[in-house]
């Protein structure tokens, strides 16, 4: 018997903060085939019911530590004080396994991020988590809390690429990249064309054809809008 429940799987999770056991549920790749993708890579699904952005982060029901697979196990004394004073000491117990909502998942990002910041995760977890609620805000049509969440994306992303936090994720190509997208995309036109010309410039550049194919592409979408918005600015790009 078919049931609207197939495409699911429930995946059994330890939470990093409590250490208690839980499961939560995901979604079969086969089940959530994006259709199309946005500049930022952007995923959209035909079923909203099977957006996997809306089960990317895991809520421990018993204490309320949000998190998904990129945080790393270790925790500080002064971050488990932090997580014991700001989620754990505050949750009341509540189970996130169940199919999700876009309301339900937004919460789960947010409860991920206050996580994130409160356990000193990297930059760059903070900035993937920030990137993923603002493009289901874009998928919502809720542009300034998209804006708003981008604005922050960029905010992590930049202080990742400093730090070099990203490293063993992403390759600097990809980081400057989607710095450059998420600048253009919040009207930073100056800032991503910037960001795109290092691309262009770096040794390295051709390792990464389909980056540097979309590179070029949005560096000239971002020099025309910027002429479009300063139209007596004869800066040379």
């Amino acid at each position: 018997m078919i049931t609207d429940l197939q495409p699911f799987y429930e995946k059994k999770i330890t939470c990093l903060y409590c250490g208690e056991s839980f499961t939560t549920k995901k979604v079969r790749s086969h089940s959530s085939v994006s259709y199309k993708t946005d500049s930022d890579f952007c995923p959209y699904y035909k079923e909203n019911l099977y957006n996997s952005l809306y089960y990317h982060v895991s809520v421990c029901p018993s204490c309320g530590f949000a998190f998904n697979s990129e945080f790393s196990k270790d925790f500080t004394t002064q971050a488990k004080n932090a997580v014991q004073k700001g989620i754990a000491k505050k949750w009341q117990s509540r189970d996130f396994d169940s199919v999700r909502d876009v309301k339900t998942a937004i919460e789960t990002y947010k409860l991920a991020i206050y996580s994130a910041s409160l356990k000193g995760e990297s930059h760059f977890v903070l900035a993937g988590l920030c990137l993923r609620l603002g493009w289901i805000y874009r998928q919502e049509n809720q542009p300034d809390d998209e804006q708003r969440f981008l604005k922050l994306a960029i905010k992590e992303y930049d202080a990742s690429y400093l730090h070099s936090d990203f490293v063993n994720s992403w390759s600097a190509i990809k980081i400057l990249y989607m710095l450059g997208e998420l600048n253009r995309r919040v009207g930073e036109f100056k800032q991503a064309i910037s960001y795109f010309s290092k691309i262009v410039n770096d040794p390295d550049r051709n390792k990464d054809k389909l980056i540097l194919n979309r590179t070029r592409e949005q560096w000239a979408l971002a020099t025309e809008q910027y002429r479009d918005s300063h139209p007596d600015d004869n800066t040379k790009f």
